[in-house]
């Protein structure tokens, strides 16, 4: 279609708005309510254009185009009537310049300096509107508000909880939750960055710094097995928020309050040095002494007896060296810290896709929760739900889903059921055009992991009724892809028996619980036979879960059976390559070498430095060496694409009838930075105060 833009032929699609067709010639329209990811508005009425024939301008954001239409954008109607927009926007908007955390970076103060007056005509009384507690997260200055209403749209088009909304009428409007609570979602944060002045601003961040005192680098989230692409900013050597950087192939323009506001648990409850365990205490000592022990601990027991597990959050550099180091001194025990009962090229030909999710009209969810597995892919089933109206089953626990949601059941039986036909659902799965099955991690920890994998090539192989590409693994941890990729195993309780030396790299709380609690049950087994569990454990690791701020002074907590620990550096202190659900290969950027003045070092060079075996001495080499394991974590940004021919068909198979349990408990405190963080420690708190299902007393 062609149409004018100040006198400037452009060609565009059908039902495409003025505004859009402004911005394909570069010209920039203001607008205030407008946002590319939420539905039209027109409040603010900022994005006022003139259109030949038009009796009085018009908002662009809201106007469709049609055949050789004329549209001007800097004529004088048109600069007036921004200038009167303006003005009545400023009429109650108070004078908090000076001290808004929005200074620098606010629309509102940007769009006066180019498009309004510069006097005001106004000596009344301005209004005042009181603050609203929105939660741990988002501090509120209400008297700021200009009613765009994107915050509104967001909560109910983006996150899926329709919380916030307008009350009252003209001066007397406000903007709010009906009933006083806190915004209940995991993506509240990109209201601050949503909101075009200071009403929503971020509490961590208030009063922190100034826009032009902050340097910045791109970074991914390694929170989750979405990947979302940020941005971390950061004054002097102290990073003071995060941002969402956009891709509108994994997180569109949105990131996780985890990512977002864990930062601070960066510094808190770090391993400073390497400390070993006394009678009653930690004791600290040199890197040379540290790592001559544990070399020699390596080096001299039976490589039968020795067990290396890596947690599935750590990048592919350190995985590899891991790998390496017991290629070179023959062990045998090497796994992740989850039982995960599948290999590279099952998971990689059901890796999860994300323009799967935004094509499906018929989707079945199964022993998973993606609001708080995948967030972010929840926000796009969500949508999807809104949109096209998608139909969305679940096999497995009840969870708050942000969407209309039909369950199924709770157990693997279920699932046999639906794929033998012969539940009613099958109808809808049948007229599907692009009909979807999710499965999550948590499946892959059950005793019969095998056998529903053999039942999902079953049916792969005789149902032409779903795709083969239709199945698909969501994968919740940030690396689990990676380490399957590098051929690691999952875990298994037969790598813990007779062992003399165990070597930890950075595992998931929940396996030092497991271990905690397997040398109590063997210590109880020891009374009536011969079994023990005491080996030398070593922790290598960023944060030490069970220990307090002041590590010297701490006393143990649950009989802690590690001996030495070793502090490795996290995601914001290296390079690291990771691989997110889909098996996208993404790197994260160092930011600087150490925070507070920390003696880490990088977990590959510690791998590295315990025997004259291995050759991989450098950087380099580990990226070279990675490159051949994994040829696509070359091209950074790039999905593999895998094919997997069905193999043998089993009948016959056993399925159990336990239920299927969640994966996560607590969104915000999954990984040991947001465990340590105390901003995720206060939404923890909140979220479990409406997280319940009882009614609880006001007394």
């Amino acid at each position: 279609m062609k149409v004018y833009i100040n006198n400037i032929e452009v060609e565009v699609a059908p039902n495409t708005t003025v505004l859009e067709a402004c911005s394909v010639v570069g010209i920039d329209v203001p607008r205030f309510c407008y946002h590319q990811e939420l539905s039209v508005a027109g409040n603010c009425r900022m994005c006022l254009v003139e259109i030949e024939k038009a009796p009085k301008p018009v908002a662009a954001c809201a106007m469709p185009v049609s055949p050789n239409m004329k549209v001007f954008t800097d004529t004088p109607l048109v600069k007036k009537a921004r200038e009167g927009v303006l003005e009545f926007l400023l009429l109650n908007h108070p004078l908090d310049c000076p001290i808004c955390d929005q200074g620098g970076e606010c629309d509102l103060q940007e769009q006066v300096m180019v498009y309004g007056s510069d006097r005001s005509r106004f000596y009344e009384v301005k209004r005042s509107v009181e603050d609203k507690n929105c939660g741990p997260l988002i501090k509120t200055i209400m008297t700021r508000c200009i009613h765009c209403t994107r915050c509104v749209r967001f909560a109910a088009e983006v996150a899926g909880v329709p919380d916030l909304g307008t009350t009252n009428r003209g001066q007397d409007t406000e903007i709010g939750t009906f009933i006083e609570k806190t915004i209940q979602t995991e993506l509240s944060g990109n209201l601050v960055d949503l909101c075009p002045v200071g009403a929503l601003t971020s509490k961590p961040y208030a009063f922190n710094a100034r826009p032009w005192e902050i340097r910045s680098v791109e970074s991914i989230d390694v929170f989750d097995g979405v990947g979302s692409n940020i941005r971390v900013d950061f004054k002097e050597a102290e990073i003071i928020r995060v941002l969402p950087r956009a891709n509108q192939e994994i997180n569109k323009e949105w990131i996780t309050d985890k990512v977002r506001f864990s930062y601070d648990g960066l510094k808190q409850q770090r391993l400073t040095q390497p400390l070993q365990k006394s009678a009653t205490t930690w004791e600290p000592l040199i890197w040379a002494d540290a790592i001559q022990q544990l070399s020699e601990k390596l080096n001299t027991s039976n490589p039968n007896k020795i067990g290396i597990v890596v947690g599935n959050g750590v990048d592919s550099e350190t995985a590899l060296s891991a790998k390496h180091l017991a290629s070179a001194l023959n062990i045998s025990k090497f796994s992740t810290d989850r039982m995960l009962n599948v290999d590279a090229d099952f998971s990689n030909a059901y890796s999860l896709a994300v323009n799967k999710i935004n094509e499906t009209d018929c989707c079945l969810l199964v022993g998973t929760d993606p609001r708080l597995e995948a967030s972010l892919l929840n926000l796009r089933l969500q949508q999807n739900n809104r949109r096209k109206n998608a139909k969305i089953f679940s096999i497995g626990g009840l969870s708050q889903a942000t969407f209309p949601i039909t369950y199924l059941g709770s157990t693997l039986k279920d699932f046999v059921n639906f794929l033998e036909g012969k539940h009613p659902i099958c109808v809808d799965f049948k007229k599907a055009k692009s009909p979807l099955i999710i499965y999550g991690t948590s499946l892959l920890d059950r005793v019969d992991t095998s056998q529903f994998q053999s039942t999902l090539l079953q049916f792969n192989d005789s149902v032409k009724m779903i795709p083969q590409n239709s199945i698909n693994l969501l994968h919740s941890d940030a690396n689990q892809v990676g380490h399957l990729n590098l051929g690691i195993p999952g875990f298994s309780p037969e790598l813990l028996k007779d062992l003399d030396v165990l070597y930890l790299i950075q595992p998931s709380t929940a396996f030092l619980n497991y271990l905690n609690d397997y040398k109590l049950q063997i210590s109880e087994a020891s009374l009536t036979s011969n079994a023990e569990f005491n080996p030398f454990v070593v922790y290598q690791g960023h944060h030490f879960p069970f220990m307090n701020s002041h590590l010297k002074n701490c006393e143990f907590e649950r009989n802690i059976i590690v001996d030495l620990l070793l502090p490795g550096k996290t995601f914001v202190e290296k390079e690291g390559t990771f691989f997110n659900t889909e098996n996208r290969c993404q790197k994260t950027s160092q930011i600087f070498k150490s925070v507070s003045n920390i003696q880490n070092r990088e977990d590959w060079q510690i791998l590295q430095c315990l025997s004259e075996k291995t050759k991989l001495r450098s950087s380099a080499a580990v990226s070279h060496m990675l490159s051949a394991y994994v040829p696509n974590s070359a091209n950074v940004n790039q999905v593999v694409n895998c094919s997997l021919e069905p193999i043998t068909v089993f009948k016959g198979l056993k399925l159990y009838s336990t239920p299927l349990k969640p994966l996560i408990n607590d969104f915000y405190l999954t990984h040991p930075i947001s465990q340590a963080s105390t901003i995720m420690g206060k939404c923890s708190s909140a979220k479990r105060k409406w997280s319940h299902n009882y009614l609880v007393s006001s007394n």
